[in-house]
This record gives structure tokens, C-alpha cells and sequence, in this order.
């Protein structure tokens, strides 16, 4: 008869072990709104989020479905006494500023790292019991990944359209430490609904609450945003990302820009441009400047005359302008056909697609643009030119199709930009693909020409305009913005 050998300190450990485990589990479900873990809530809650099926509760929660299933939870963690620690120590978080293409505000590094005790519960909750509870609402198979970090947005900071279609994200949330909040603050949470794939307008928005949930699954469509903060009062939140199967992504139509060959019309440059840029000796050196660094601002372009006169005419309510979108790319206005538009704007549209500017660009440039400007057997450069128009919540951003497959020539001019401030944002970065770091800016400055050149390897986005512009007797600014394609 064999006797078993029983390890007496190795049970004393396993023992210890389970009752830590029983201990957290008790002390997530101290930390969950108790009402949220009723057996017949969770079925209900379930069932309606996985049906896409609007409810209200009588606990507060509630599932929307458009413009795609979203699900509330209001006065989620329990006891005050733990929510007002948590802040106290959400507060005292080291937070970066972010700065990019589509947002600016301020994050901490991932809160798994913090030692502060409630923070610690807050991420045991997350990683245990909530984890185990939102895989139960949703269906999903989620797996043990959790992102959790504290983010502050203060006066102007924003996070634009997006989708946060990334990686193997599916459940993305926000948990608000807000102190009370009005509508009028800023910060919204904005829900966009899509056609055809792109959003378009905003169906549903939520103000910040004091310890309110809210999740939803992230998809193609999930467009959505964090509207400007236009106050002075700071809007703290914690969020991320449940993990798991990554869905299939989506494959957007490619966007196509359409050149046109230039405009065989008369046209004197003397009679537009300064006649500094029309000598020989002048656009020798501009030539040389250019070729050096790919690009230039010629200040006091236009004759000044004919600059105030187009300044004048874009500020006039008689035009009409239109939105161009999808909003996860840009947001800004442009001007309609050309035979809508005043003489002096139809003329400003013709100079700068006429073939006589594009012979000028050649020898200010050096670039294979007309072939009577190169000894090489060129084509002449196709070209795309709008006029547009650039308010307070208005800006271009990078995407999944900003590089072009081929170099372009990007010429800018701006009209009623005087005193244009670099915090009222509406200046252009152009950046490198391989790691997106900032190459050039171009501010918005009065009757000055830009021209810079890029490859395939450079973009650019145009940064959100905040309503700091507001302050300005006029609050916008026009541009003329053409890009020439060399042909072969």
C-alpha cells in the first residue's frame, strides 16, 4: 500500500490563493452597480444589444440602435466613497498632450502600471469581472486584452471622426469622472450614421455624466467623436478597448482626383502678379531656392488691388458653398461650378488652370510642366483647382488613401487670413509615410503663394480650425488650392 505525501504549505497556498480570488470577485461586485448584475437585467440587456433592439430600464441603462447599437449604463461603480478616490487619484495621473492629424488632448500611459489602490481596483475590475460581464452582454469571444487609460480634455481639445477600426479592437468604452455638465461645455460623445460606408451626419449625442458606462462595438461604421470643448471646465474620462477576433475589414472606394488640362485663354500676368516675380533674375533665384528644398512662399503674390477685390467678393453671402466630406477625411466648403461664380472669381479660377501660369510655374519651379518651359519631350500638366473655404470646425485629415501614387505640385494662395493665429489651427503639415513625422508647415498667410512639392512618400492634412477663430472679426479664411500633375 503506497502512502500519498501531502504537501501541508503547498495547500496552506492554495488555500490563501482561493480566498484572495473569492475576496476580488466580492470586491468587483462591491464596485459594480449591484443592479447591473441581476441575472434577468443581464439576459434583458443582452438581448436587446445583440438584437440591435432600442430599451430603456428602470435602473437608467438604456441600448440605442442608431446609428448603431450603443449601450448606457449611468451611475455604474458603487460606493461614492470609491468613485470620488478614484478621481482624486485619476487627478494626480502623469498625462502627455496629444497632438495629431485628428485629435488633441491630453492621456496617460495604460493604467495597468498604476500602484495608486483605487486606480488598482478599477483595473482588476476591468481585466475580471467587467471583462467576464461585457463578453456576457455582447457574445463576443473576447479575449484577456484590456486597454485602460485616463484621458483630460480642456479648452479647444477634440478627437475628430473615426471609427477605431484598429488591430483586434471590438468593444470600445468610456467611463466619465465629470463634474457637472452642461451641453453648452463641449465634449460630446457624437454618434455619425453612415451611407454607403462613410459617415455623414450626427443621429445621436451624449453629454458627459459623473459615472456613467458607455460601450459600444466597433465596426466599419462606428463613426463617432469627441466634440470640441469650448469651455474652460476639464472633462476627465477613462477609456479603451475590449479585445478580440478581429472582423473583416472594409474596403473603401478609391478616391480619385481629376486633373484637366489647362485653359487656352489670353491671360497678362502682368496684370495679376507682382512684377518683381516676372523678372528674369527674380525667377532665377526662386528656381534655385526651389530646387534646393522643394519649396517656397512668394509673399505679396498678386497686385494688391486685385488681391483686396477677390478678398472682398469671397466674403460676400451671395455665393454659395458646399461641404465636402466624408467627415472621417475632411471638413471644409468649397465653391460651386464656374459658371455660378462672379467674373473676378471665374477669372482667379482661369489664371491659375491657364496654360500662360503654368508656363510661369515651369521656370519658377523647374519642374516638366509645359514643354515650351523644358528641353525634354513633356506633355502639358494636368491640372485640379478649387476654391475653399475654411471655418471653425473645418480641416482635412490623413487617411488610408492621402499618398498618391505619383509626385504632384501643390500651389496655395489665402485671401482673408490677416492676423491668422497658429492656436486657431487651419494651417497644413505635410508629413513622411514611413513614420508620419512633420516635414514642413505652411501657415495661412495674406496674398502669399505656396508652392511645395511632393512625392509619393509625402502628404499633408490641414489642421482642425477651433473656436478660438471665433474671436477674429471674421472668423474664416478662403484659399485657392491647385494641384499640377507632370505628364509624361
Amino acid at each position: 500500500m503506497s502512502m500519498e505525501h501531502i504537501n501541508l504549505n503547498q495547500i496552506k497556498e492554495e488555500n490563501l490563493m482561493n480566498k484572495r480570488r473569492k475576496i476580488d470577485d466580492e470586491t468587483s461586485k462591491a464596485l459594480i452597480n449591484y443592479s447591473y448584475l441581476e441575472p434577468d437585467f443581464m439576459k434583458a440587456l443582452s438581448e436587446s444589444f445583440c438584437k440591435k433592439k432600442e430599451l430603456v430600464f428602470d435602473n437608467g441603462a438604456k441600448i440605442i440602435s442608431d446609428p448603431f447599437t450603443c449601450c448606457v449604463l449611468p451611475n455604474f461603480l458603487q460606493p461614492k466613497d470609491f468613485t470620488r478616490g478614484l478621481l482624486e487619484e485619476i487627478e494626480e495621473v502623469e498625462v502627455d498632450v496629444k497632438h495629431g492629424h485628428f485629435h488633441q488632448f491630453k492621456q496617460s500611459k495604460d493604467l495597468s502600471i498604476s500602484k495608486e489602490k483605487n486606480i488598482s481596483l478599477l483595473k482588476d475590475l476591468f481585466y475580471g469581472k467587467l471583462l467576464k460581464w461585457i463578453k456576457q452582454i455582447t457574445n463576443i469571444r473576447l479575449t484577456d486584452k484590456v486597454d485602460i487609460s485616463c484621458s483630460c480634455y480642456t479648452y479647444t481639445d477634440n478627437l475628430l471622426c473615426h471609427n477605431d477600426e484598429l488591430e483586434e479592437r471590438r468593444i470600445a468604452y468610456v467611463y466619465y469622472l465629470v463634474p457637472e455638465w452642461e451641453e453648452e461645455y463641449g465634449g460630446r460623445l457624437d454618434l455619425f450614421n453612415a451611407v454607403n460606408g462613410e459617415p455623414s451626419k450626427i443621429v445621436t449625442s451624449f453629454i458627459p455624466k459623473w459615472n456613467n458606462l458607455i460601450f459600444f462595438e466597433v465596426s466599419p461604421v462606428s463613426f463617432h467623436q469627441v466634440s470640441e470643448i469650448i469651455s474652460y471646465k476639464a472633462r476627465i474620462s477613462i477609456s479603451g478597448w475590449f479585445y478580440g477576433p478581429p472582423l473583416k475589414k472594409a474596403i473603401r472606394p478609391p478616391e480619385t482626383i481629376l486633373f484637366q488640362p489647362p485653359i487656352y485663354l489670353p491671360i497678362d500676368l502682368e496684370q495679376w502678379i507682382n512684377p518683381v516675380y516676372l523678372q528674369v533674375d527674380s525667377q532665377t533665384l526662386i528656381r534655385d531656392s526651389f530646387e534646393d528644398s522643394s519649396e517656397i512662399e512668394l509673399f505679396g503674390f498678386f497686385q494688391a488691388d486685385k488681391y483686396e477685390e477677390i478678398c472682398r467678393i469671397l466674403m460676400s453671402d451671395n455665393i454659395v458653398w458646399k461641404q465636402q466630406g466624408p467627415l472621417n477625411r475632411r471638413n471644409y466648403e468649397v465653391m460651386g461650378k464656374m459658371e455660378e461664380l462672379p467674373e473676378i472669381l471665374k477669372d482667379l479660377q482661369t489664371f491659375f488652370q491657364s496654360e500662360s501660369f503654368l508656363f510661369f510655374l515651369s521656370n519658377m519651379t523647374g519642374l516638366s510642366l509645359h514643354p515650351a518651359a523644358t528641353k525634354e519631350n513633356v506633355q502639358m500638366a494636368g491640372i485640379n483647382s478649387s476654391i475653399r473655404k475654411w471655418s471653425p470646425g473645418s480641416y482635412a485629415l490623413l487617411h488610408d488613401q492621402s499618398f498618391l501614387d505619383f509626385p504632384i505640385l501643390n500651389v496655395a494662395l489665402c485671401f482673408n487670413c490677416i492676423d491668422w493665429q497658429l492656436e486657431h489651427g487651419g494651417f497644413t503639415t505635410y508629413v513622411a509615410r514611413s513614420d508620419l513625422d512633420k516635414l514642413l508647415r505652411v501657415d495661412p498667410k495674406p496674398n502669399t503663394l505656396a508652392m511645395i512639392y511632393i512625392t509619393e512618400d509625402t502628404t499633408s492634412y490641414v489642421k482642425y480650425i477651433n473656436c478660438q477663430a471665433n474671436e477674429r472679426s471674421n472668423p474664416c479664411f478662403h484659399d485657392i488650392f491647385t494641384i499640377y500633375r507632370e505628364e509624361e
